[in-house]
């Protein structure tokens, strides 16, 4: 099915996490539409979550339990 989306709680992928969900979940039509040059992922990711929709954080929240879950039943 290929790799998995990262879990936000994971301090290793956490930049990772930033960039795919920004490319989900933010309108762009460039990477320039995503951030600027000089700056990261997570500092652009942090200044979305703040000001998205509650839909988006909804779904933000349920793909984390998701990730919870998983874990929990792996253990």
């Amino acid at each position: 099915m290929g790799p998995h989306m990262p879990c936000r709680d994971q301090q290793a992928v956490y930049p990772k996490y930033c960039h795919l969900m920004l490319i989900l979940f933010k309108p762009w039509r460039s990477v320039s539409n995503l951030k600027k040059g000089t700056q990261s992922w997570t500092e652009v990711f942090d200044e979305f979550h703040h000001t998205c929709s509650p839909a988006i954080t909804y779904i933000l929240n349920n793909m984390q339990i998701l990730h919870e879950c998983k874990d929990s039943r792996d253990d």
